[in-house]
């Protein structure tokens, strides 16, 4: 038997819709402008949406992500079907996924972004429309991801936007900028990860507030480094900082950061394996071994490690008693003779340490 589901009261409307999910609201109110309506004053709906592109656009909520994918084929729309995702079939309006994305914002109440993907294959023009809806709203954007974009100019006249959209949790960057490129980042979501950072400089990790910042292709140097750690050291400063990892051809051993000389690592058994689990998910792991202790004034342990050879890399992990873990690690025979060449291949970098520069930089403290 039928039942008048718009005629039902206000209040009982919403305890219903908030008992389906987001196809079967989207489909109800497909019907009519009258249910569309029905849909849009059941409340706000405590789901996020992602902007995966024109083609495709998801929604996540109650354990599953439903996914909204494009079909020319008029006898497709409104098919489901579900393999570790939950995918529907639906004919894009006339404006494709960035008229879409608008609607469902709209029509469920939604006001977080779970993620925001840049790449190459969406045209720009649509990207700009989505950030000019999102900062206009001042809607919550959990994660911004730029991967490869053809146009690198566009991408840059782009990068401005940025720091106008409230980005809390993750800024991902891997496009390439070409040399000249300067940006100045001025808002700091909790994670950010740039593959090429030659332009983020000094200047700018210092004022970064992140929780964890991944620098690839960095132009950092040791003395870069030693100031970052000095200001580290006092109390108070950097307090949300837990993970720093820097890649960078200009950390060497000519000088000294925090009176050491790289390679800064420690060869022991048991080796110390240092962990830090993010966000309660056991895929977010950071892991670092055989670092050094330091500590900040107000005591605070952290451990850092940097490595030269083929890849001169920086690891720094901050101890917090919530999500850290420091364990030792029993070596064989055949691992600890292992780990003895390694040290002795990253000595030998084919630079002599500078140790003069090393002691007028201490006797300067």
């Amino acid at each position: 038997m039928p039942i008048a589901l718009l005629k039902f009261p206000t209040d009982l409307l919403r305890d219903v819709f908030k008992q389906c999910n987001p196809f079967e609201l989207y489909c109800l109110s497909k019907c009519s402008k009258r249910a569309r309506n029905s849909v849009k004053s059941g409340g706000k709906m405590n789901w996020k949406i992602s902007y995966w592109g024109s083609k495709e656009i998801g929604i996540c909520g109650d354990g599953w992500n439903y996914f909204f994918e494009a079909n020319e084929e008029p006898e497709n729309y409104f098919k489901r079907w579900q393999l570790s995702h939950k995918y529907m079939s639906i004919e894009f309006p006339n404006g494709g996924g960035v008229e879409l994305f608008i609607y469902l914002i709209d029509t469920l109440g939604i006001c977080i972004v779970r993620k925001l993907l840049v790449q190459f294959v969406e045209r720009f023009d649509n990207i700009s429309k989505v950030a000019k809806v999102l900062m206009e709203r001042d809607m919550e954007i959990e994660i911004l991801s730029i991967g490869f974009f053809q146009d690198v100019q566009v991408l840059a006249n782009f990068m401005p936007l940025i720091n106008q959209m409230r980005i809390t949790k993750e800024f991902e960057l891997g496009r390439k900028f070409p040399p000249d490129f300067h940006y100045q980042l001025v808002n700091y979501p909790s994670y950010i990860q740039i593959i090429y950072a030659f332009w983020f400089d000094i200047n700018q990790l210092l004022s970064c507030t992140s929780t964890r910042i991944v620098l690839g292709d960095s132009v950092l140097s040791n003395q870069d480094l030693n100031v970052f750690f000095r200001k580290w050291k006092t109390a108070g400063a950097f307090p949300n900082l837990q993970c720093l990892i820097i890649m960078s051809e200009n950390i060497d051993n000519k000088s000294a950061i925090l009176d050491m000389v790289p390679p800064i690592t420690t060869v022991e058994n048991p080796r110390k394996q240092v962990s830090i689990q993010f966000g309660g998910d056991q895929n977010d792991e950071v892991m670092t071994y055989d670092a050094v202790q330091i500590f900040k004034e107000d005591g605070t342990e952290a451990w850092l490690k940097v490595e030269l050879g083929t890849f001169r890399k920086l690891e720094f992990l901050v101890c917090n008693p919530d999500n850290t873990k420091v364990e030792d690690i029993e070596l064989s025979d055949e691992e600890e003779e292992f780990e003895d060449e390694e040290v002795d291949d990253e000595g030998s970098d084919g630079e002599e340490p500078d140790n003069e520069g090393a002691d007028d930089e201490k006797s300067n403290e």
